[in-house]
């Protein structure tokens, strides 16, 4: 049965997209996107550099058999508390059943919200949590 789910995938990739979208929801696309924080350190602030800025990257799985162009993504950081929010302009297009799409975002800070991120990281215990939260829009 597995097999038959598989081989009938394979014939509906191939259909032209007009086509798929009578198969596909955008439910369904929707859950076949995922993104995720790539990498080790994948919030990193630079506090010390002459030019003080945080560094975000992030990873884009198309699971989906459609090629999807990512028009922006709203990013909003907090330590502890809201420290910068921005946007990712850049158009990219993110190719079907594809993991390599990687996004870069940097944020130059203020000497205020350096010392929002200083006093969270410096605490013991962390006065609170990193959070990330990001809104990603799509076209087909």
């Amino acid at each position: 049965m597995e097999i038959i789910y598989w081989v009938l995938d394979k014939f509906i990739a191939v259909l032209p997209g007009i086509l798929l979208r009578l198969f596909y929801s955008p439910e369904k696309i929707t859950s076949q996107v995922k993104i995720r924080l790539r990498g080790e350190r994948p919030i990193a602030p630079s506090l010390n550099s002459t030019v003080p800025h945080v560094d975000l990257y992030l990873e884009i799985t198309n699971l989906s058999n459609f090629d999807l162009d990512l028009d922006r993504i709203l990013v909003d950081l907090w330590f502890g508390q809201p420290v910068l929010n921005g946007a990712i302009l850049e158009r990219v297009v993110v190719k079907p059943r594809s993991d390599d799409c990687q996004i870069f975002f940097r944020s130059f800070v203020s000497s205020l919200q350096i010392n929002q991120i200083k006093h969270y990281l410096e605490a013991e215990p962390p006065s609170g949590s990193i959070s990330l939260d990001i809104h990603t829009y799509f076209n087909l």
